[in-house]
């Protein structure tokens, strides 16, 4: 019995996507773009495409709210981990403690720096499939704010 791995992080090989695709969908009239295809573009499924369409209205959101750090700074807690060379779980308690992630926090504590165990937390699964709540492609999604990103 083999163990089952989560669609989105299969290989690319290992996905299974429906090639023949119709014609004339209203998918593809609506939102410009077949379902096939954005699931190709994000690494997911078709039925998934479709449950955010059930679910939020919109092919383009991935969340149905945005996580506190995307409210307040528009950046993932990993994309502001990366920049201030900390670990995302500091970047939470941080904005929650404090509503900043930029705020220097706590100068002295028994852990601070120290690195426990072999496994850095920028090769962790979650770091690499963390994305913003919303694509570019949606109407509310706030390009000011994330050029650059």
């Amino acid at each position: 019995m083999t163990k089952y791995t989560e669609y989105r992080h299969r290989k690319s090989s290992d996905r299974v996507y429906v090639e023949s695709q119709h014609s004339y969908t209203g998918f593809k009239d609506k939102w410009g773009i077949h379902a096939t295809d954005l699931a190709k573009q994000e690494g997911v499924s078709t039925e998934a495409i479709h449950q955010r369409v059930y679910l939020y209205k919109n092919p383009y959101q991935r969340r149905k709210n945005p996580t506190l750090c995307e409210k307040i700074h528009h950046k993932t807690d990993v994309e502001l981990a990366f920049e201030l060379n900390i670990h995302p779980q500091s970047v939470r308690v941080k904005v929650k403690k404090y509503g900043d992630a930029y705020h220097p926090g706590e100068k002295e504590g028994p852990n601070k720096g120290v690195i426990f165990g072999k496994n850095d937390w920028r090769e962790s699964r979650n770091v690499k499939s963390s994305r913003f709540w919303l694509m570019p492609q949606h109407e509310n999604y706030p390009h000011e704010a994330r050029k650059g990103l």
